[in-house]
């Protein structure tokens, strides 16, 4: 999560104390870049980690799961960005629970949550 996300992410923490029963935070999905044969296992294992996408929150209900977008202004990159991020969870983890997507955001413009609704993303301000 970047620093302009984490103001969002209090303020939503805050308003909703009990929303999840656990959260994990920068949740690594997806494939990691090439890694160049000279590279120490080190640099593999770092390279690895900081090359795949990242989730900037997971959030578990007891009858869900939520993939979490925090995004100041949220447009159709953070809706782009959580719609793929939910499935490449899917995909890696096999939960047993239902999965969603959702946008934390301070402010929604009507294209926005018109796309939304129309992807099933949900929108939360905060």
């Amino acid at each position: 999560m970047r620093a302009a996300d984490i103001g969002i992410w209090e303020r939503f923490l805050a308003q909703n104390p009990k929303r999840f029963l656990r959260v994990w935070y920068d949740f690594r999905v997806g494939d990691s870049a090439e890694v160049h044969d000279d590279c120490s296992a080190c640099a593999r294992t770092a390279w690895y980690d900081l090359t795949r996408w990242q989730i900037d929150v997971v959030g578990e209900t007891d009858k869900e799961i939520y993939i979490i977008e925090v995004k100041p202004s949220a447009n159709a990159r953070a809706l782009g960005q959580v719609d793929g991020y939910r499935d490449l969870y899917v995909w890696e983890q096999h939960p047993e629970k239902p999965v969603k997507a959702a946008v934390i955001t301070d402010h929604i413009i009507s294209t926005t949550e018109k796309l939304a609704k129309a992807w099933g993303i949900e929108l939360w301000v905060a």
